[in-house]
């Protein structure tokens, strides 16, 4: 049996997964770990999967290979290889889900689209703008100025009435828009509800550059919101699934494709020295 690592370091959160399996065993995981990223990512990264390792309860020496993932990818040294997030993300969002063809991740500051083909790989992806109207960071910016705890925006949003819509894709205007929604007198939940349906329909023209077609796994630190999940659901008219562990799936690739790697490199071994 092998354990093998994936790390996703985020621009806001560091998560990290350990995953067993070889020798015919079906992958399960282990251990978990998350932290800020801050500013120094090599730091990040180590207590991040120190987490997992003592979750896991596996020495240093017990983890046999380390893939890195996230803009942050580069950075550790102790990694064994890197994959890009939209590789990661495939991988995990297909072990979780493997009947979705596509994929949703809407993170701190990016949102990204990604085909699947029925085995898991990546057939297409479009990215966001680099605009944090696009992105979580936008929602987290809103809630601050609504004065609204972040684990409630989306439960607020769910008894939105009347959703007032935000149609600026600059995140300074769209704060503009917010901002006059309040002085008219809007409701808060219908505020939220409107940033949830702008973010969504901009989820939808991604998703609709990949071939959206059937089921959509959602991932990322936003799928735990239910205003969200919620507003994809009636623009978009699929089921979306929402893993338990939403946050993680990138890392959860980056681990599941280490131990892939370990097993090719087993049985390359074993043809070159039958």
């Amino acid at each position: 049996m092998q354990h093998t690592a994936g790390i996703d370091i985020g621009t806001a959160l560091t998560k990290a997964v350990i995953v067993s399996g070889g020798n015919g065993e079906a992958p399960r995981v282990l251990g978990q770990g998350m932290v800020k990223t801050g500013v120094h990512l090599e730091k990040a990264a180590a207590a991040a999967l120190v987490e997992a390792r003592d979750m896991a309860h596996l020495g240093p020496r017990e983890t046999s290979y380390v893939v890195a993932t996230g803009f942050g990818r580069y950075t550790p040294s102790f990694r064994d290889t890197q994959v890009t997030e939209i590789t990661s993300a495939a991988r995990g969002a297909w072990f979780l889900f493997p009947e979705a063809s596509t994929v949703l991740d809407i993170g701190s500051q990016s949102t990204r689209a990604v085909g699947l083909t029925n085995k898991g790989r990546v057939r297409a992806f479009k990215t966001n703008d680099k605009c944090a109207a696009g992105s979580g960071s936008f929602i987290v910016r809103a809630a601050k100025y609504l004065q609204v705890d972040m684990s409630k925006v989306g439960e607020l949003a769910l008894a939105a009435e009347n959703p007032q819509p935000i149609s600026s894709i600059c995140a300074v205007l769209a704060e503009s828009e917010i901002i006059n929604h309040v002085s008219a007198g809007v409701s808060v939940e219908d505020i939220l509800g409107g940033i949830y349906d702008s973010l969504a329909s901009r989820a939808g023209l991604l998703l609709k550059r990949v071939n959206l077609a059937g089921e959509l796994t959602f991932i990322g630190g936003v799928a735990r919101q239910r205003g969200m999940v919620r507003a994809l659901e009636q623009r978009l008219q699929v089921k979306v699934n929402v893993p338990e562990d939403c946050e993680y799936v990138c890392a959860l690739g980056a681990a599941l494709l280490g131990l892939t790697r370990l097993e090719k490199a087993a049985a390359a071994a074993t043809t070159a020295n039958p």
